[in-house]
């Protein structure tokens, strides 16, 4: 990845903060962004998230995770967004409160049983109250289920048959035909606000409780469902076949086979056509987790 020269940095900080940087360290996650912790000059820290798009970007972002922060979501505040072009490039920058804590990936070999489950519990409490908030705009990514078109699922389809079996490449087409008949045959999913990346990667544990959701970059507008599909995808060896526990937290808040409705099988399978046809392969293990999804949701 490019990274920003450390010039630019200080002083968008020094823009935002009205203090000068002391230290920087690059920060493990962000998804396709830099993202560095900066300690200011006297004390305090700030996160500073650097994107390259061609248009401004974090300004969603920062809107959506206030909506979230209003119903209780602990997320950071947004301190200030800045852009700026710097060698033909626009430069967005958001800079964030830090939140203390560790990500709940890099945690679970270190908690017990009973203390990683009070843990996911609480977080799928939160994530109700992120599903609760109801916009009345057109902010953020709308996630909508695709419609499978031949040709792709074909690609995919004979990446899995090459690199597994062709028995995996059948998976891959059953899950292509229960995923058009979810699309055409039913009414559309209820919406609301999606964290968008509701994985253990994002979830940061301070003390035994969740701290905060990090990484708002693919919240939008689509069903609930959506996010617990996420987690069924990119939970993680452990937990990833603990939707039970997510559940089980949301119904402290709100019902979750209402907000479901159904249609968690169908984005799951969705998600999962789309990363076994990235252009830079998925991992072994995200792809045998890929086509575990499916051949349970398809009976394969």
């Amino acid at each position: 990845m490019v990274t920003t020269p450390r010039s630019i940095i200080d002083s968008v900080v020094r823009s935002v903060c009205g203090r000068d940087v002391e230290g920087l360290v690059p920060l493990a996650g962000g998804g396709m962004n830099e993202t560095y912790r900066v300690e200011l000059a006297g004390d305090g820290a700030v996160v500073v998230r650097i994107a390259r798009q061609d248009v401004p970007w974090f300004v969603d972002e920062a809107y959506l995770m206030t909506q979230a922060r209003a119903v209780g979501v602990p997320t950071a505040e947004v301190l200030g967004l800045e852009h700026l072009e710097h060698d033909g490039e626009l430069l967005s920058f958001s800079i964030q409160e830090f939140l203390p804590g560790r990500s709940l990936d890099t945690l679970i070999a270190e908690l017990s049983a009973a203390e990683l489950e009070r843990v996911v519990l609480d977080a799928a409490e939160i994530l109700a109250r992120v599903h609760s908030v109801v916009l009345d705009d057109q902010r953020g990514i709308r996630h909508e289920l695709r419609l499978p078109e031949e040709r792709e699922v074909a690609r995919v389809a004979g990446i899995v048959g090459d690199t597994l079996s062709p028995a995996a490449a059948a998976v891959v087409e059953r899950g292509a035909d229960f995923l058009y008949r979810e699309v055409t045959t039913r009414a559309t999913p209820p919406v609301s606000l999606v964290h968008g990346d509701f994985c253990p990667k994002n979830l940061l544990i301070h003390d035994g409780s969740v701290a905060g959701f990090i990484d708002w970059e693919f919240a939008g507008r689509t069903a609930p469902s959506y996010d617990f599909a996420q987690w069924e995808l990119d939970a993680g060896d452990v937990l990833h076949d603990r939707l039970d526990l997510v559940r089980r937290g949301y119904a402290r808040v709100a019902d979750p086979e209402s907000a479901e409705a159904g249609w968690t099988p169908a984005f799951a399978i969705d998600w999962a056509l789309e990363k076994l046809g990235w252009r830079n392969p998925a991992s072994p293990a995200q792809v045998r987790r890929c086509l575990d999804v499916i051949a349970r949701y398809t009976g394969a």
